[in-house]
């Protein structure tokens, strides 16, 4: 399973970064490539959910939702090894990705080869994001809420920035487990749900105070 979810995710980057590479690697562009990714993989879902038997198609729904009930203790190395290994595969290039934030063409007069940082980052995001998803499914937002908190905490320096990141989201997701449990008794609420029902609103508060900044 997390050999299928690695493949499946370097897919999905690559046909973000390949689209992107075509029309200039804006941010405006890549998210409109990860948008039609994502439509093209969600069909793909729904084509297997159509095929599925109904045990099989259980399975699929409640993996959709995102919970860490199906992950036992055997599955931790997996996860320990790529979450260890992946911040030391970009040890040597935090400079490089603070500089990125500047954009491409100040990263590139810094010395930076952006094409091959990017790349390289494109496959260790989808390393972390395929460990992740194959054992507890499709739990959405941390990846938006958490930097976001950790930027405003720490600043856009990666050397601080990364590890903060990867405490915020850890402290959310216990905060969501923790949160998912009184809200039906007897039952544990699906994290996935409580961290759409978090995000949504997070999100639109990004949008707001980003407008206003523009004014």
């Amino acid at each position: 399973m997390p050999l299928a979810a690695l493949t499946s995710t370097v897919a999905a980057a690559a046909l973000v970064y390949g689209f992107s590479q075509l029309r200039g690697m804006s941010a405006e562009v890549m998210v409109l490539a990860g948008i039609a990714t994502l439509f093209l993989f969600q069909s793909l879902q729904s084509m297997a959910q159509y095929l599925a038997s109904p045990e099989a198609l259980q399975e699929i729904v409640f993996w959709l939702f995102g919970s860490l009930l199906k992950a036992p203790w055997s599955n931790l190395p997996i996860v320990a090894v790529t979450l260890f290994a992946s911040p030391l595969a970009l040890s040597t290039d935090l400079w490089r990705l603070t500089a990125l934030r500047l954009g491409d063409d100040r990263a590139a007069a810094l010395g930076v080869n952006v094409r091959r940082l990017r790349i390289k980052a494109f496959f260790i995001v989808a390393a972390l994001t395929a460990g992740a998803v194959a054992f507890v499914g499709t739990i959405g937002f941390f990846g938006l809420v958490a930097p976001h908190i950790a930027r405003g905490l720490v600043g856009e320096d990666q050397r601080y920035l990364m590890p903060m990141a990867a405490l915020c989201g850890a402290i959310l997701m216990a905060g969501a487990s923790i949160l998912s449990k009184p809200i039906s008794p007897g039952s544990v609420i699906p994290i996935g749900i409580v961290t759409a029902v978090v995000g949504v609103p997070f999100l639109f508060g990004l949008i707001i105070s980003g407008r206003r900044r523009q004014w």
